[in-house]
């Protein structure tokens, strides 16, 4: 008999499998990052469809399979429903999914990530979606070690003065002597912004307000960064990018 145990988890992906069967991506408080298999999870009758929803913070009861483990029940803790109704807010949730999920290796426990994304998820289902993700994003990065540099150049070690530019492959910002042409540039409101995004408490943000000018540099230097720190494309980039253009 396959030995079952408990999980709190967060739903970050599905994808369909068979005729009536899931594949499920979770966050899990107690392995990190695992792919379980819901077993006729896509019936309309099933006890396990409502719940296994994206974004999803779940208790489950998982059990050991011969390939991946399988999901014998689950207990929804809280929807995030607001996320799944909105195109804006799924976008930039989709975003934080694919930056966790490069972001961490498969079964290593990370709980002090698996409360921040439960916070960001919170705060994406509230708040302004794009600084919500913005915030959420960049602590993620600096958590999972990816912080960036912009008190001295990240080059040559001097003390930045502004303005000045960012370096994505520097890992961030650079004094004038250091950057070569056609990099972003980086000003005290960018950096000012930078510092809320980076100190914000995600759980309670309180009020602030921002132009779209800083938000929209502070946007490009994150989806930048990440790239490069990740070394590859995101595709919910792209959407949230041709979302921005309708």
């Amino acid at each position: 008999m396959a030995l079952e145990y408990p999980s709190e988890a967060i739903l970050l992906a599905t994808r369909d499998w068979s005729a009536a069967d899931r594949m499920v991506t979770l966050f899990s408080r107690e392995r990190g990052i695992v792919t379980v298999m819901a077993y006729g999870a896509r019936k309309p009758k099933s006890k396990l469809s409502g719940g296994l929803q994206p974004f999803t913070h779940l208790n489950l009861l998982l059990a050991g399979g011969k390939g991946m483990d399988l999901v014998r029940q689950c207990e929804v803790v809280t929807s995030f429903r607001k996320i799944r109704e909105d195109l804006t807010r799924l976008a930039y949730a989709n975003f934080i999914a694919e930056l966790t999920l490069g972001l961490w290796p498969q079964q290593q426990s990370e709980p002090a990530a698996f409360d921040m994304l439960l916070a960001v998820l919170a705060l994406l289902a509230e708040r302004n979606p794009r600084i919500a993700a913005l915030a959420g994003a960049w602590q993620l990065m600096v958590l999972a070690g990816f912080q960036p540099e912009y008190e001295c150049c990240a080059h040559c070690g001097s003390k930045l003065s502004l303005p000045a530019y960012f370096s994505f492959v520097e890992g961030g910002g650079t004094c004038v002597t250091c950057s070569p042409p056609g990099i972003s540039k980086f000003d005290q409101p960018d950096k000012d912004f930078l510092d809320k995004l980076l100190s914000l408490d995600l759980r309670q943000p309180g009020q602030f307000t921002v132009t779209t000018k800083i938000l929209s540099v502070a946007e490009s230097l994150l989806y930048g960064f990440v790239r490069h720190q990740l070394e590859r494309p995101l595709k919910s980039l792209d959407f949230i990018n041709k979302l921005n253009t309708l």
